[in-house]
């Protein structure tokens, strides 16, 4: 039996006790010990609304409070280790410090969301970053894919039915991560040839079609007795109704020389290649936003010009 079932069958008695250090309290007591007394209390309530939320603020992800911590330690390192209280910023400390950033909108992002935090805390009494712009943060589309990264993930994924579903989904549908962990056994109609992902209603194609006919086919000789309603299943998940998580998609596609995201985007990028660079047709094929369907054409019109400069001189 998994140790998490054991682990939670222990937490429903009220007879286990989870004494593990707290990584993220760990990090901020190496990294921010050299701060007053106050400024490490300010930054403590900023952090805590960050990992709890408030009644008007929703918890935000543990990747996302580690991101806005490491943004702004630079700052913490070299301005604010001379404040007694952050009270003490000014705008002035801050636009001199943001202009010679290589990621000024990153860090401006994380310093916005710290006093912003910090004044409707009532912990200090004015905002210094109000009006301050941190400019927009790029968003850069990567190249396509190279013949040998293609062909690396396709051999990968003839090893492996839920590397081949995964890459099937990213790769061809363009699904982000989280919605193939999220893909249950009854959006999948093998007989009808179709998708269904959240309302989506897409045509399955052949490579697709066999990948999780072969998936279905591993899964019920595995876990013949599983009644967990999601198309990808684990050790951990075949005793339980959850999806996947994370951790495990990660470890199955670590070998890769892609992620799961890359593969997505590729695919929205070979569509955008193909059909001229239209936006609507994107947003349509995809259900991306208009301004996610944007990117990727001006993208692509970018790319297009930089190849064409050379041959107009």
């Amino acid at each position: 039996m998994p140790a998490n079932h054991v682990l939670e069958v222990f937490e429903e008695l009220d007879i286990f006790l989870d004494d593990r250090p707290d990584a993220l309290d760990a990090w901020c007591e190496e990294h921010l010990s050299f701060l007053a007394s106050d400024v490490r209390t300010e930054l403590d309530a900023w952090i805590d609304v960050l990992r709890h939320g408030t009644p008007r603020r929703r918890p935000r992800a543990h990747a996302t409070v580690v991101t806005n911590l490491r943004s702004i330690l630079p700052f913490l390192t070299e301005c604010a280790g001379e404040y007694a209280t952050l009270r003490q910023a000014t705008r002035d400390d801050i636009t001199s410090w943001l202009a010679d950033r290589p990621y000024r909108a990153y860090d401006a992002s994380a310093l916005r969301s710290l006093f912003s935090t910090l004044k409707a805390e009532r912990l200090i009494f004015a905002n210094p970053m109000r009006g301050i712009k941190g400019g927009k943060v790029a968003i850069k589309i990567p190249a396509s894919l190279t013949a040998d990264e293609v062909k690396s993930v396709a051999i990968a994924a003839l090893q492996n039915p839920a590397l081949r579903v995964v890459v099937a989904l990213s790769g061809i549908h363009a699904l982000p991560a989280r919605q193939i962990r999220a893909m249950m056994l009854d959006q999948v109609d093998l007989p009808g040839r179709r998708l269904d992902p959240q309302g989506l209603h897409r045509p399955l194609d052949d490579y697709t079609s066999v990948a999780i006919s072969d998936y279905v086919a591993y899964r019920h000789r595995r876990w013949p007795n599983s009644t967990n309603p999601h198309l990808l299943i684990s050790r951990n998940t075949a005793t339980t109704m959850t999806a996947v998580g994370t951790f495990w998609m990660n470890k199955l596609v670590k070998d890769l020389p892609v992620g799961v995201d890359r593969l997505r985007q590729d695919r929205i990028l070979e569509e955008a290649l193909a059909n001229g660079a239209d936006p609507l047709h994107l947003a349509h094929v995809f259900s991306l936003s208009a301004k996610a369907s944007l990117r990727y054409t001006s993208a692509v019109t970018e790319s297009e010009s930089e190849q064409q400069a050379p041959n107009t001189r």
